[in-house]
């Protein structure tokens, strides 16, 4: 295997990417220069902390720290057998890392959990939203089973901590936004991926020179 020039490499000297990383080379250019090519310290805030705890809220099914009326949206949240179930998806000189946030046993399933403020859901709709399709290439890839569905489950967010308000889940039903996984799109995702890789390489060795 020839290994690609990426700017993350892990203890063996693999390359590897993650959703997160080609999703904000797409998005933001200089901000991904800072957190991939000079390793600023993601710093993060309010937002993402409360995106966290519910996050870990669901996988252990501990609601401590959370309001009754919270509670009662948070139980609503479609839970399934396995959490941060890590997946690889595996190319030729690289490869991507992710971690499901619920799948089922037999891997048919698969949900990934998000946090927002009201029409924040909509972005998971988009034609550039293929997190749980690298997923769904991941399974099929280590195991020989394509999951048949996949979903956003979105839990919508209350408060404002730019104005000193705390963050809250919203006593709203969460908005279940199921993601199409049939096989032209996998195939489709699979290769942008792979087209995404090839330009982060190339600006990588553009700069680094």
């Amino acid at each position: 295997m020839n290994n690609m020039n990426l700017p993350k490499k892990d203890k063996n000297g693999n390359s590897y990417l993650s959703y997160s990383q080609i999703a904000l080379f797409k998005r933001d250019l200089n901000q991904y220069h800072e957190q991939y090519i000079l390793n600023k310290p993601f710093e993060g805030n309010e937002y993402t902390d409360f995106g966290s705890k519910v996050g870990t809220a669901l996988e252990t099914y501990n609601f401590n720290g959370f309001h009754n009326d919270e509670i009662d949206t948070l139980k609503k949240v479609t839970r399934l057998d396995l959490f941060e179930k890590k997946t690889i998806l595996n190319y030729d000189g690289f490869y991507v890392i992710g971690f499901i946030d619920s799948c089922s046993s037999d891997y048919s399933q698969i949900i990934d959990y998000k946090t927002g403020g009201k029409g924040k859901h909509l972005e998971y709709s988009k034609e550039d939203y293929n997190q749980l399709h690298i997923y769904a290439l991941s399974i099929c890839q280590e195991t020989g089973i394509t999951p048949t569905k996949a979903s956003v489950e979105f839990i919508l967010r209350e408060g404002n901590a730019f104005r000193g308000e705390r963050l809250r889940v919203a006593n709203k039903e969460p908005i279940k936004i199921d993601i199409d996984i049939n096989m032209n799109r996998l195939n489709s995702v699979y290769w942008d991926v792979l087209k995404t890789a090839k330009e982060i390489e190339k600006y990588y060795e553009t700069i680094s020179n």
